[in-house]
């Protein structure tokens, strides 16, 4: 029984990861947004969350700052910590990034329109830490 349960979660993490993956999430500029990934760093207590955002390259369809910023934050606190996180011990620090396209970790391309905000999760809540 206890291996006929472990083979049914590992097909369904199998199935799902590429799904979530692909998810569109609603942010309130209404842009077009989606999970791209989630990188751990539990030694420090940091999760990032990487979004695909293709408006972000076109001017016209560019949401201003003050958008962009509660699209962050409500990527932050809806789609991390009330979704993705939720079952999981919260980390101390949540990096929340949108990129135009995907792009490598940690690789710089200046090809390509990228924002990102760190935010500090207090009593399940982000707050944004200025830098």
């Amino acid at each position: 029984m206890k291996l006929t349960c472990l083979r049914i979660a590992a097909l369904v993490c199998f199935f799902t990861t590429p799904l979530l993956a692909e998810q569109t999430v609603a942010v309130p500029s209404g842009q077009n947004v989606r999970f791209f990934e989630q990188l751990d760093e539990p030694e420090n207590g940091i999760i990032r969350l990487r979004f695909i955002a293709p408006d972000l390259a076109s001017p016209l369809k560019r949401p201003s700052f003050e958008d962009l910023t509660l699209d962050l934050e409500a990527l932050c606190t809806e789609f991390g910590l009330n979704n993705l996180l939720q079952n999981e011990e919260q980390p101390k620090q949540i990096i929340v990034s949108l990129s135009a396209e995907p792009v490598e970790f940690g690789i710089a391309n200046s090809d390509v329109e990228q924002v990102f905000e760190a935010f500090s999760v207090e009593k399940e809540t982000c707050m944004l830490e200025m830098f």
